[in-house]
């Protein structure tokens, strides 16, 4: 009789793994697809304020802003957006910024269900001119 109960809880763990490894799984790729996100971020905060950098303290232009923030971010197929603004010679505002973006779909490892649609990962970084 103590046989018979064994045979039936084998079939029961063997349920319970259905339905935890799903869940287990999704927590795994979720908890990587974040990391991965905030990776992306790091670097595009680092590109602004490089290209901040350029544009406030060794005098460049807006395209030589946008260009160095640009070699610092990764190739491949994405679509980053780097847009450099200075003060006119006349602003009493000093203050230079680029902002750096991309769509998260592109960003993010897989976006198979469309759940970012047309949303994009921006980053902003204001400094002050020194020229």
């Amino acid at each position: 009789m103590a046989r018979m109960k064994h045979k039936s809880r084998r079939g029961i763990s063997i349920v319970e793994s259905a339905f935890m490894i799903p869940i287990l799984m999704s927590l795994i790729f979720g908890a990587i697809e974040a990391g991965m996100m905030l990776h992306m971020r790091q670097n595009m905060l680092a590109a602004a304020r490089e290209g901040a950098r350029t544009l406030a303290v060794q005098g460049g232009t807006p395209a030589d802003a946008e260009q160095a923030a640009l070699a610092l971010l990764p190739g491949g197929d994405l679509d980053f957006d780097v847009i450099a603004t200075q003060p006119g010679p006349d602003d009493p505002n000093r203050d230079v910024v680029v902002e750096v973006s991309v769509p998260f779909a592109q960003a993010s490892l897989g976006d198979m269900f469309g759940l970012y649609g047309d949303d994009r990962m921006s980053v902003s970084v204001t400094m002050r001119s020194e020229q």
